[in-house]
């Protein structure tokens, strides 16, 4: 099969954006000569933007698509006006291979999931759970068993930012407080799950032992509803790390987080969107790891670590400890901050 235009249905989450970024090269080595597009939600849209394989973007958001059966339809026909010969799901939920099969898009691929297969022209099953290797290989594997190539070796998740973004990314930071030299950054929360958590006041030790270290300044990242994290580490930060600390939260759009992160030294992490960002950028990365796995949603990058302590009941994948919280509780500040140092010595 040549298809002229082929659909890439992205997942909904940023890292889940990052993951399958080796699967979307993939199907771009697969059909080179084809108009590639991205079907994607807004607050994932940036991600897709920084990859040259891709072609062009069509914007889905829930916000506004999601309203009964008009929004239905009206993202089918804005699928439709995309003509699209082929469209590869890696989403697994019935209401997105519906929406394709609504578009006219002749060929539709995907996992056979959630009884949705008879909305499929070409599907494959889906591998059991736990996966037990990383999810990127998730993706991968779709791409596999859909008859397609996949090279061999790591998987190429790899992002980075126009010159344009970098830009102005700096001018966010400068504007925030940052005087150009070394900076350590901070991302204390964890979407829609408070057990990913590590605490805020133990980042804050690490980050202000680091910034002393290394003459630095700390800066602070957050979504819009982790204000208090981020007020609880900015308040535990002390000596000259409290006096110039940049706080971010809630003041970057996601291409200018992207931007913004290609200017750390280091970045401490619980396992987020953010941490896979940072570590598909290059960045320097330490993600603590508790209730997840890092073997599948670990950081993928050529200088990434994780911190974790082994417990029996990790991983548990809850999004709130029903018991004492250990698996996040017994990693120490010690610990993430000797293997922060290891990642990026003092003498830079």
């Amino acid at each position: 099969m040549k298809p002229r235009a082929v659909l890439i249905y992205a997942p909904s989450w940023i890292g889940d954006g990052v993951m399958s970024l080796a699967a979307v090269r993939a199907v771009r080595e697969s059909f080179p000569d084809a108009r590639l597009a991205v079907l994607t939600r807004p607050w994932v849209e940036a991600v897709y933007q920084a990859v040259d394989a891709i072609d062009e973007i069509v914007r889905y958001d829930p916000r506004q698509d999601d309203r009964g059966w008009s929004g239905f339809w009206r993202t089918a026909r804005r699928v439709r006006e995309g003509k699209f010969d082929l469209c590869v799901l890696l989403p697994n939920a019935f209401r997105a291979a519906a929406l394709i099969k609504a578009s006219g898009v002749k060929e539709r691929w995907g996992f056979a999931t959630e009884g949705r297969g008879f909305f499929l022209t070409r599907q494959v099953p889906q591998p059991p759970r736990p996966f037990g290797r990383h999810q990127a290989y998730f993706y991968l594997d779709l791409v596999a068993g859909l008859g397609l190539d996949v090279p061999d070796g790591a998987p190429d998740t790899h992002l980075d930012v126009a010159s344009e973004v970098a830009d102005g990314a700096r001018r966010v930071l400068e504007q925030a407080g940052w005087t150009g030299g070394a900076l350590v950054g901070v991302h204390p929360g964890a979407t829609n799950s408070r057990a990913k958590i590590w605490s805020a006041s133990r980042y804050a030790e690490v980050a202000t032992r680091m910034a002393a270290e290394r003459d630095a300044q700390v800066a602070v990242f957050g979504g819009p509803k982790e204000a208090e994290l981020a007020a609880e580490v900015l308040a535990a930060l002390s000596g000259p790390a409290k006096e110039t600390a940049i706080a971010l939260q809630g003041k970057t759009s996601l291409s200018e987080l992207m931007g913004a992160l290609k200017f750390l030294t280091v970045f401490l992490t619980n396992d987020s969107g953010p941490m896979h960002l940072a570590a598909a950028l290059g960045v320097s990365t330490v993600a603590v790891f508790g209730p997840t796995d890092a073997r599948e949603t670990g950081p993928l990058g050529p200088k990434t670590t994780v911190v974790r302590e082994p417990v029996d009941c990790s991983p548990c994948l809850y999004r709130d400890c029903p018991i004492d919280h250990r698996c996040m509780e017994r990693v120490s500040v010690e610990r993430v901050l000797g293997e922060a140092n290891a990642l990026v010595p003092t003498v830079l």
